[in-house]
């Protein structure tokens, strides 16, 4: 792919499409008018995948802008373009979560140390204050599945219909209410 350098100015860049197109074909101005268009979206709703870690969310939303430079010229105009970047999106997250789990052995010593901390579990009347907390919330959202999880985060946090999100995440619509159902469920019981 040769990049192009030079701003093509162009009414049609207004329409994602467009910008894939001028993307695929090297154009470093529809990159950044796409980049600059759907970042903040996406990182919004990445941290919701990744139950609120930001951090963690901008980059992968930068490793998927990174496949989107490389693999434009992929995009054939099915569904919407902030679909498809939701779906590449949600499957760095994803690589994320694997990643973050493959990361948490913990030595023996260290394993030890934990063993010997107090028991410093929460009186009903604590659990209570914490649960009125919206960090008490952020922590069961994060022991959700990341199915779950994303339901909820599009359905709640971002308004998407039940079509929106069975697109969004590839599969039927009735698979959606049953993960929104159980995930409402596990959210009331502060269960995983």
């Amino acid at each position: 792919m040769e990049i192009s350098r030079a701003p093509h100015p162009d009414p049609a860049d207004d329409d994602p499409a467009a910008l894939i197109a001028g993307i695929a074909a090297g154009r470093q101005d529809a990159f950044a008018a796409l980049y600059t268009r759907l970042q903040p979206m996406m990182v919004r709703y990445a941290a919701g995948l990744l139950a609120a870690d930001r951090e963690t969310a901008a980059d992968v939303v930068d490793e998927a802008f990174f496949d989107i430079w490389l693999t434009a010229s992929g995009f054939r105009g099915e569904g919407s373009v902030e679909g498809w970047v939701r779906r590449i999106v949600r499957n760095k997250a994803i690589d994320a979560i694997r990643r973050q789990r493959e990361r948490v052995a913990v030595d023996e010593r260290e394993s030890r140390a934990f063993e010997d901390l107090a028991d410093e579990a929460d009186t009903p009347d604590r659990l209570a204050e914490r649960i009125s907390d919206g960090d008490e919330l952020w922590r069961r959202m994060a022991r959700l599945s990341h199915e779950h999880r994303e339901a909820v985060w599009l359905c709640y946090y971002e308004e998407k219909s039940l079509a929106e999100i069975a697109d969004i995440v590839g599969c039927p619509e009735n698979t959606v209410k049953t993960r929104l159902f159980h995930a409402r469920k596990l959210l009331r019981e502060g269960k995983p």
